[in-house]
């Protein structure tokens, strides 16, 4: 497995193996084993009603009535680790991809991606796959800000969010 079989299958299916917006975390514990708690801060107590942040190596999980509302992968640090075959078991990989790179791995695969439309930081640059529940934004930064092409330009994360949850 390569971080882009990982970003490919994101772009595709909205999510990081059984890891996608809309799924149980019941489903999601039972075929990869309890999450790890991911909350930035630990200490802080978290209000009523908020969602809860668990994680799976370096893959996040926002979760809010028991179902995964957001996923992320932040690949800004040369390498991830992403859940294996075997509940409890992370498989490390690279995670260096440049926004070129990305682009010809989604043309090949007759995926479409278009570019944010919304303000950005002059060093960020965002691809956004559309999909029904969440669309997929992989967000990459600019080495230099005056080559938005340029080799340098490489990714820093990839984020699912459902933005149709209702809290019960």
């Amino acid at each position: 497995m390569t971080i882009m079989d990982v970003l490919a299958g994101f772009a595709e299916s909205g999510g990081i193996g059984v890891l996608r917006p809309g799924a149980t975390l019941p489903d999601v514990s039972r075929r990869l084993g309890p999450p790890e708690n991911g909350e930035y801060f630990p200490s802080r107590r978290r209000k009523r009603g908020e969602p809860r942040n668990l994680r799976y190596g370096d893959v996040r999980l926002e979760v809010c009535c028991d179902i995964v509302r957001a996923v992320a992968l932040s690949t800004g640090t040369g390498s991830v680790d992403v859940p294996g075959d075997t509940p409890g078991r992370m498989r490390t990989i690279a995670s260096t991809v440049t926004i070129g790179q990305l682009r010809e791995a989604f043309s090949a695969a007759g995926t479409r991606a278009e570019e944010g439309l919304w303000p950005e930081p002059d060093d960020q640059v965002t691809l956004v796959v559309r999909h029904h529940l969440a669309d997929v934004h992989f967000t990459f930064r600019r080495a230099d800000p005056d080559d938005p092409e340029g080799s340098g330009t490489t990714l820093h994360s990839a984020i699912a969010r459902d933005t149709q949850h209702v809290c019960r």
